[in-house]
């Protein structure tokens, strides 16, 4: 017998292992323009209005933390496609970024609904602080991709809601753990369940989409998009697969653009 996964959709995930101090600085930072008002974003998004984002300007700001925050997901975004596409080397080492991020934070109670990312090829999220847990809300603030088979839970039985990964039919559940990023295709349905804890929760979130250097780009004038070039060559070695029974944790290097 010959089974094949044929409308797989991967799900890449990365851990950025940094000191405490460098968390404490950037959540600091981020609260810190979170008070500044709509200079730097707008309270009262989504859901029941308890959530502020920034701008999507986030990876244009020059600030050293932020300068790295950009730099690992560019690195990590880039692995993925050199890993999934079929592009030659010389290809590859065209291709250039073009980026709109920015960031959430959730307060006691704020959530988001179901939704995706329709701006580009590629979207990620990244845990900054996930904030507290709520033991007796078991479910608080989880963040849940949805399978993008539009019509798999059409007709349920124990021929197929038994099916282990990764041709199960449910939601994944992102593991919420400070320094997570998780890349996935923009076309997955996302959705946050209310959060309980008390301390803000800060998830940075971006839409990519990717073109060749001699492409005309999409957009010229807009300054919360930015287009970085490759920063991975083709002999670069870096493990970043989405294995067949679970996403591969890796840790780009934090290269600066």
């Amino acid at each position: 017998m010959k089974i094949s996964d044929a409308f797989s959709v991967p799900i890449a995930e990365f851990s950025l292992e940094s000191p405490a101090d460098f968390w404490t600085e950037l959540i600091d930072l981020l609260l810190a323009q979170e008070a500044q008002g709509e200079k730097f974003g707008k309270a009262g998004q989504h859901g029941n209005g308890l959530i502020f984002e920034s701008h999507s300007d986030l990876f244009n700001q020059e600030d050293p933390l932020l300068r790295q925050i950009a730099a690992f997901c560019h690195v990590a975004l880039a692995s993925v496609i050199r890993h999934l596409s079929d592009h030659t080397d010389a290809e590859f080492e065209k291709l250039v970024f073009d980026y709109q991020a920015w960031y959430q934070i959730t307060r006691t109670d704020g959530f988001q609904g179901f939704h995706n990312q329709p701006n580009g090829s590629w979207a990620g999220l990244f845990f900054i602080d996930p904030g507290d847990e709520a033991p007796e809300r078991p479910g608080s603030g989880s963040v849940m991709l949805h399978d993008a088979r539009v019509n798999a839970s059409y007709f349920q039985d124990e021929g197929n809601t038994r099916l282990k990964y990764p041709a199960m039919q449910c939601a994944y559940k992102l593991d919420p753990t400070q320094g997570k990023l998780f890349i996935f295709p923009s076309f997955v349905q996302q959705e946050t369940f209310a959060y309980f804890g008390k301390r803000p929760r800060i998830i940075i979130h971006f839409n990519c989409w990717i073109r060749t250097d001699t492409d005309i780009p999409r957009i010229t004038q807009d300054r919360s998009r930015i287009a970085l070039l490759n920063p991975v060559s083709p002999e670069t070695d870096i493990d970043s697969k989405a294995s067949a029974d679970r996403p591969t944790t890796a840790v780009p290097e934090n290269e600066d653009q």
